[in-house]
């Protein structure tokens, strides 16, 4: 049987000078997780890796608490897989989630998501095969698993740039082999805003390539106001306008706004999603689930999302995860999800390896076993320091 032999956190900062209309990064951090167990290839023993989504902050203070000592206490059988050589993703994420009680999505969250996210990467590896061809062979529905839609995020707000900086930086994205676009809305004066808008669609040539972002910046006061002054642009989505516990304004921007509205960064479970859906006012047909994998207790509690959501009438296309990073690539191919999230200039979030490849507006995953995620440029460092 295989076991986990020791699992090890950093936390690393993410720090930068940009902003949205919520939240400045300055004080941001990571944790990246590295998982070894005892099975030997080529003299080496394998890995699993993980690393943070962006946006929050690390979980190293409950891994070592609680989540890390709790894994390494179990047995191999108690999450070893019933059925091939490895460990059950399934078992393991279980056993985190001993002795845990109801309610408190959060925090909680991310810290079990990544290490979900590692052991997902150590059986893909155990096997030999890339995690987007585990999780099409585990969950079947995906029409070309290695394969997905791909849009590039980025126009935060940064003090020195101003509109040609911003036309440049989605040039740039194009240049890169994008056909899709987000950007940050909400944090200038409507007027403002709009005129940074118009500058990127006079870019992109296509307001329907162009989805914004108010990361939750919006109010009961200015919400409706900003949804009138886009809605006639046409735009591929808004994301995230209002507060996302905020189900009654969300459910009343939902029965006004003509386009698609996007959210769920930041609602952290399957019984969070659950609400959204219940109340949120959102159509099956026309919105769009953003759910962060990582930061909602992983691939295993996200398949219960989908499960759910497919109860609910909504397609596996309306699922686009936040997130720019390898995981979700993975998971938006493998399940055969609306499309992945990345953020070119970002230098940590914005890398592939080198077997990956973007091409009019699609990812192409390549066929190293795992994620992939120690083999990118921004995370190879990171990951090698920490590897024993």
């Amino acid at each position: 049987m295989t076991r986990i032999v020791r699992i090890i956190e950093k936390t690393i900062s993410l720090a930068s000078g940009m902003r949205n209309a919520d939240i400045n990064f300055n004080t941001m951090t990571a944790s990246a997780v590295v998982m070894v167990s005892d099975v030997i290839r080529n003299g080496q023993p394998l890995i699993g890796v993980a690393f943070d989504s962006i946006g929050r902050y690390g979980h190293g203070a409950l891994l070592h608490e609680r989540f890390i000592p709790r894994a390494l206490a179990a047995q191999p059988e108690q999450y070893a897989h019933s059925s091939k050589p490895g460990i059950d993703p399934v078992r393991f994420w279980s056993l985190l989630m001993a002795n845990e009680k109801a309610g408190g999505h959060g925090e909680r969250a991310g810290a079990v998501g990544l290490l979900d996210a590692a052991a997902w990467d150590l059986q893909a590896k155990i096997e030999d095969k890339p995690l987007w061809a585990l999780l099409a062979e585990e969950f079947p529905g995906a029409s070309s698993p290695s394969r997905t839609p791909v849009y590039a995020s980025g126009g935060h707000y940064r003090s020195e740039d101003g509109i040609d900086a911003l036309q440049r930086e989605v040039t740039g994205y194009r240049q890169l082999g994008f056909e899709r676009f987000k950007i940050k809305a909400g944090g200038l004066p409507i007027d403002q805003d709009l005129k940074r808008i118009d500058a990127v669609i006079q870019t992109i040539g296509d307001p329907r390539r162009l989805a914004l972002d108010f990361n939750a910046g919006l109010t009961g006061t200015n919400a409706h106001e900003w949804l009138n002054a886009v809605k006639g642009y046409d735009l591929a989505w808004v994301e995230e306008p209002v507060e996302p516990l905020d189900y009654e304004l969300l459910a009343n921007l939902c029965a006004s706004y003509p386009g698609a509205i996007g959210t769920g960064e930041n609602l952290f479970s399957y019984a969070d999603t659950r609400n959204l859906l219940r109340h949120g006012g959102m159509r099956p047909n026309q919105d769009l689930l953003n759910v962060d994998i990582s930061l909602s207790y992983g691939l295993v509690e996200y398949t219960r999302i989908l499960e759910l959501m497919a109860q609910n009438g909504w397609q596996r296309s309306a699922c686009i995860p936040h997130a720019g990073h390898l995981l979700s690539a993975h998971a938006a191919a493998g399940f055969g999800l609306g499309g992945h999230e990345t953020a070119p200039n970002h230098p940590i979030f914005g890398q592939y390896p080198d077997d990956c490849r973007i091409e009019n507006g699609f990812l192409q995953l390549g066929e190293r076993p795992g994620t992939g995620l120690e083999h990118t440029s921004g995370l190879h460092a990171i990951f090698n320091a920490l590897i024993p």
